[in-house]
């Protein structure tokens, strides 16, 4: 039996105002795009499954001209949360961020990969798209709103990790989440700026998470990083171990994130003697494509039957 979505997330299409290097989506499919209709008919099947959340992402859902009357449709649905999931340039623009704010949204999610706009910049491959993204968190702060920040792991920023934190700490943000990107569209063509291992990348994220329990934040969890290179925080990979409940709607498409994660993900043979191979479902495929399972390092142990037993 399906347990109950709590995340119905509507991706409105593939345009964005950014191009970043690390995207999962290739160039080509921008012109992918949903119509109003189609967007207003997702939210209604979000409310007759019963999710608490409606959730908007992209591309850039922001840049939309129809997205104050679709946040509005949704508000008036009764959701517990209307979530944006944006790069933030548009908040740069406080007229903008008053007016969605009113139409119902209460829940911004961030996507900010570095703490200078060099890096940041480089990786979206917009000037100054640094500066307005840290503007419209600061907008969005000041309606008093919650905020919680996406960092997506790559080489330019994996080093950074501790001093990113810190920074976001600074501008008053109490909940993260550290995602190891996808392989594939943009991130494959720009492999060379963005490829980083996970046995490069996880000693960094240890010392991120170490900050934010010593500060008693609300939030991290990470994507996308198995519980055998967590050894230690493997409480912090619990969307690797626990069901996410979400679906995702985008254009053509509708699929519950818990099994495309699985499908997306491959096991290696010396998986079958780790603690968690009754949870974990391995590596993504475009990682073993890129590195193979050397790095893989099963936990020995009692077998982990729920998160209950960490």
């Amino acid at each position: 039996m399906e347990k109950k979505i709590a995340l119905y997330e509507v991706l409105v299409g593939y345009a964005c105002n950014n191009n970043c290097r690390f995207c999962s989506i290739d160039f080509e499919k921008r012109r992918f795009n949903k119509t109003t209709a189609e967007i207003k008919q997702d939210i209604l099947r979000a409310k007759q499954i019963g999710a608490e959340i409606l959730g908007f992402t992209g591309g850039e859902p922001t840049i939309r001209k129809d997205i104050f009357e679709l946040v509005e449709f949704a508000s008036k649905q009764g959701f517990r949360t209307v979530r944006i999931q944006t790069n933030g340039r548009m908040f740069a623009n406080k007229a903008f961020t008053k007016r969605i704010i009113e139409a119902g949204a209460n829940y911004f999610k961030f996507t900010i990969n570095a703490h200078k706009a060099k890096i940041h910049d480089f990786l979206t491959q917009v000037p100054g798209s640094f500066n307005q993204t840290i503007t419209g968190l600061k907008n969005v702060k000041s309606f008093n709103r919650t905020v919680e920040v996406n960092i997506l792991i790559n080489k330019q920023n994996y080093r950074f990790l501790p001093q990113m934190i810190k920074f976001f700490i600074d501008l008053g943000i109490s909940q993260f989440t550290l995602i190891f990107p996808s392989y594939i569209g943009n991130a494959l063509v720009y492999k060379d700026d963005v490829v980083v291992r996970l046995s490069e990348a996880v000693p960094y994220v240890k010392e991120a998470i170490d900050i934010i329990e010593d500060y008693g934040l609300d939030k991290v969890v990470t994507v996308s990083i198995p519980p055998c290179f967590m050894k230690g925080y493997e409480r912090y990979a619990t969307t690797e171990l626990n069901p996410l409940r979400t679906k995702v709607a985008g254009p053509g498409f509708e699929t519950n994130l818990d099994d495309k994660a699985k499908e997306e993900k491959v096991r290696a043979p010396q998986c079958e003697k780790c603690k968690y191979s009754k949870l974990c479902a391995g590596i993504r495929y475009d990682y073993a494509d890129l590195f193979g399972f050397e790095e893989v390092k099963p936990i020995l142990g009692e077998r982990i039957n729920g998160l209950k037993e960490l």
